[in-house]
């Protein structure tokens, strides 16, 4: 399980009762051609990305839940329901096990000790949402973007932007991210990425790895990507082999006031790395 874990520091990325299976439709994207011109103020990379993904329609709700798995090597690292504001402002895991992960928007907190301690438990909560949100947060505050570079896999040449930060954004600003989007419906297609959580970007940076999402949803007209893949990535060969994936299942947007978000009862802060 610790080589697991280190696995998982690695790749980045840098989180109940069973509910009725939301059925999966076709996924009808507009082609580039069809795309509105992009916004003046928003590059046309990512702003072709957030109206095929239905950035409007997604902001529009509350907030999202969805049961979640992942693994890597074989080992289950985290399988429970998370819920989050759909502008990222907070976010709650309720995992299997019994515990709970929640972001207030300023603190993290677990409903236990031992949990809160575990350095994984806020790189579950913050990686996965933002995973799951990414086509919507390309243009948060003290995001970069480089120019597009077209990047060729197999016998596919896709656009490509690196997405970098201005100091002090998030738990990890140094990570950066290379982002993948599908040339025909410009749909997000993957990203690679470094997590310098509890490491050196020098030695985040010596094994970059890609998260490659698949098999799209239509949840009240906003497509979903429902199944991961993560691998490793070279610039010059694109993703290669497999070393984990994600499953995500029960997607539902909902209202949620903030005290779902609330410190748990009996829950204690996780700390920041390294504090």
């Amino acid at each position: 399980m610790k080589k697991v874990l280190i696995l998982l520091l690695v790749i980045s990325i840098l989180t109940s009762c069973k509910e009725k299976k939301e059925p999966k439709e076709s996924v009808e994207v507009p082609t580039a051609t069809e795309m509105p011109q992009a916004q003046p103020e928003i590059n046309a990379f990512t702003n072709s990305i957030e109206l095929a993904h239905k950035k409007e329609a997604f902001l529009s709700n509350d907030a999202v839940a969805y049961d979640f798995t992942v693994s890597f090597g074989g080992n289950t690292l985290l399988d429970g329901k998370i819920t989050q504001k759909t502008d990222g402002s907070m976010v709650r895991i309720d995992n299997k096990d019994g515990s709970v992960i929640v972001f207030d928007g300023d603190k993290v907190y677990a409903n236990n000790v031992d949990v809160a301690a575990n350095p994984m438990t806020r790189f579950h909560i913050f990686t996965w949402s933002y995973f799951f949100a990414m086509p919507y947060k390309l243009n948060d505050p003290g995001t970069q973007w480089s120019s597009e570079e077209m990047l060729t896999y197999g016998d596919t040449k896709y656009p490509t932007s690196r997405l970098s930060f201005e100091n002090g954004v998030g738990d990890t600003s140094e990570d950066w991210y290379v982002v993948y989007k599908d040339p025909k419906t410009n749909v997000l297609d993957g990203v690679a990425y470094i997590v310098s959580f509890g490491k050196s970007v020098e030695a985040a940076e010596e094994e970059p790895h890609f998260a490659k999402y698949e098999d799209l949803t239509v949840v009240d007209g906003v497509p979903f990507a429902t199944k991961w893949s993560f691998h490793n990535w070279n610039k010059e060969d694109g993703y290669t082999d497999q070393i984990g994936e994600a499953s995500i299942t029960n997607i539902k947007f909902t209202e949620t006031p903030a005290t779902f978000y609330a410190q748990p009862e009996n829950g204690v802060v996780a700390p920041m790395p390294g504090k």
